[in-house]
């Protein structure tokens, strides 16, 4: 019995709604792997790594189920950044 697992990634693109974005998926599992908590650019399309990035582990069975943890997840983190810059920009316009 193996108590580790070493991913054996493959790029995967994700259509839905007309947006496109790429991803890693293991050729093993099918488990479908968040781009942003992963990194997936440096994990499977051979790109640099980021010196500061913190990795997380988020797998996915179904692209259905890796679309809610981007709205739910992601989607709040970037509005709460770009509320924060709104209010910024609105002060030094004052």
């Amino acid at each position: 019995m193996a108590y580790t697992w070493e991913p054996k990634w493959e790029l995967f693109t994700v259509e839905i709604d007309g947006i496109r974005f790429r991803t890693c998926r293991d050729r093993i599992t099918g488990l479908i792997a968040c781009p942003v908590c992963i990194h997936a650019a440096s994990r499977c399309m051979n790109e640099p790594s980021p010196l500061n990035y913190q990795y997380e582990n988020s797998f996915f069975y179904t692209v259905e189920d890796l679309i809610i943890h981007m709205k739910n997840y992601h989607i709040g983190e970037y509005r709460k950044k770009l509320e924060d810059l709104q209010m910024k920009l609105s002060e030094e316009e004052s």
